[in-house]
């Protein structure tokens, strides 16, 4: 088995060995997640741009190259059908080991496989785990000023790590779930400058290092998941920034985000990528600087304040903003509030986002229509989760006339006693589908799907109103969805719904899918 391994691994070209190699920094059976992974790579200096690719798009080709030759295995393959992260067996990474390890590629201390006492030649990258006073010793008696890659994962004694100073040729430093980090001395952090990307993810940090802004080529800045609140005012200095991310997960019912949008945010035009801001408790300014952000790809922000006329400037300057990134490069969008702010703002998105490919709500709030911008003419947009009042026959023809979307989600909660039918060539691209009343009011809906419609759907939720859906023989037309997979359906009842009745509509819904030429997973 190694053998076959070896020789699939010579096999690759150059660029792909390298970034194959680069997986051993990561722990056994861990999850290494593709966005993050390819911004290290970036980081690193493994990716140039191809035949007008830009580096994202080439190290995004690299990834699913890799596992389209099995050499990492795909986890949480999302709606698209792509993966969003990777895996590498055992002995995969036991060989990746041995090779890095071979070519001082990448030293490992503190893992079960391997320590420093391998090592040969100066260090250029240094994964860390598990640092204790022994480790902290060697390593004060090594010479750090070649390492170009710091990663820490996972420990919970950091104190004892060197000081910044002697790693004055980084390019990359990921502190990862890293307990007790406010112990290490971050002073120093200031002289690296060639240093590109800088995580903090996870970790307890309460405030972010004051030397950060003045690291003036940092490309990306990820302090998600970390209990840092307030950026300094310098850090629009850093103008090459490209992923600014503080959002913090998963979300609870209490408010997360605090952060403000920094003022003077639009001077940094590279900026990519924005997570968890709060819109709220920026000041107007910075609100509309964000309209000036033109390279901006994905905002994902946090909107609350309850609708309060205090705040509606804030609203206003937000939808200008929106406005405004709708008609450059804005891709996805994703709004969260903990309360039930109402978010009409969106009906009146104009002109409409042609490249918007995602948009989100995660918010209690239902929007009482759908938008006037979500229209067929939007051939981007792939991934729709939306919050209605209700959702009408004249809603889902139009979201069926949508050519790109693969996934929809809404979430609705008016009392429809109706019966709704999908039919023609809806949905022609839609893989997902979830209907979701909210629980808790006693609501439901009932459709039933027609030949043609959802020719590749895979995945199915669905309310059914019992009461309504008895009348029809609890008819739902699973047969006509042919690439059915996974259904999910919720018994919705009035309160003189009979026993009798349920457990008919339970063995109707049964029969439909024992008749499914897919036999698929249905929970009823």
């Amino acid at each position: 088995m190694n053998n076959i391994l070896s020789l699939s691994y010579n096999d690759l070209a150059p660029n792909l060995k390298t970034c194959l190699l680069y997986l051993c920094i990561y722990p056994e059976d861990y999850v290494i997640e593709r966005d993050i992974l390819v911004r290290r790579w970036i980081a690193e200096g493994f990716i140039s741009e191809e035949r007008g690719q830009s580096k994202q798009e080439v190290a995004e080709n690299h990834f699913y190259e890799l596992i389209n030759k099995s050499m990492v295995q795909p986890v949480e393959v999302g709606y698209d059908g792509k993966a969003h992260a990777c895996k590498v067996h055992d002995m995969m990474l036991e060989l990746i080991i041995l090779k890095s390890v071979e070519d001082n590629f990448i030293s490992l201390a503190g893992h079960d496989q391997t320590d420093l006492a391998n090592c040969h030649g100066p260090i250029r990258r240094l994964s860390l785990q598990h640092i204790d006073q022994e480790l902290a010793s060697i390593l004060e008696n090594e010479d750090l000023s070649h390492v170009r890659s710091l990663i820490v994962i996972a420990s919970t004694c950091i104190k004892h790590l060197p000081r910044l100073v002697g790693f004055e040729a980084l390019r990359l430093l990921e502190f990862q779930d890293c307990e007790n980090l406010h112990e290490y001395d971050m002073s120093g952090i200031d002289k690296l400058v060639q240093l590109k990307y800088l995580s903090f993810r996870g970790t307890d940090m309460l405030k972010l290092p004051s030397g950060v802004v003045r690291l003036y080529v940092l490309e990306t800045l990820d302090l998600r998941d970390t209990h840092i609140e307030e950026l300094p005012t310098g850090i629009i200095q850093l103008v090459k920034l490209q992923h600014l991310l503080i959002a913090r997960y998963p979300y609870s019912g209490t408010a997360h985000g605090e952060t403000k949008i920094p003022n003077g945010i639009g001077t940094m035009k590279n900026l990519q990528a924005i997570s968890g801001f709060n819109i709220i408790k920026s000041s107007l300014c910075a609100v509309e600087e964000l309209g000036n952000l033109t390279s901006l790809k994905d905002l994902h922000l946090q909107l609350d304040g309850g609708g309060s006329q205090e705040y509606k400037g804030h609203e206003e300057m937000l939808l200008s903003s929106l406005c405004k990134l709708g008609t450059c490069k804005l891709q996805s969008l994703w709004i969260y509030s903990p309360d039930s702010t109402p978010l009409q703002l969106l009906d009146s998105w104009s002109p409409l986002p042609y490249n918007l490919q995602m948009f989100r709500m995660t918010t209690d709030y239902d929007l009482p229509k759908m938008p006037k911008w979500i229209v067929p003419a939007l051939t981007s947009l792939s991934y729709l989760d939306i919050n209605l009042i209700e959702a009408t026959q004249e809603d889902l023809q139009i979201l069926g006339e949508m050519p790109a979307l693969l996934s929809l989600s809404i979430t609705f909660n008016a009392v429809q006693k109706e019966k709704l039918t999908l039919q023609g060539v809806a949905f022609p691209c839609l893989k997902e589908f979830y209907l979701i009343r909210t629980f808790g009011h006693g609501i439901a809906i009932y459709l039933t799907f027609e030949e043609g419609t959802l020719p590749k759907l895979e995945k199915l939720e669905v309310p059914l109103f019992v009461s309504v859906a008895e009348a029809y023989g609890f008819y739902l037309g699973l047969g006509h969805l042919p690439c059915l997979r996974d259904a999910k359906v919720t018994l919705c009842n009035n309160a003189d719904t009979s026993y009798e009745s349920n457990s008919a509509a339970a063995a109707a819904i049964r029969k439909e899918a024992n008749s499914h030429p897919n036999h698929p997973r249905l929970s009823i």
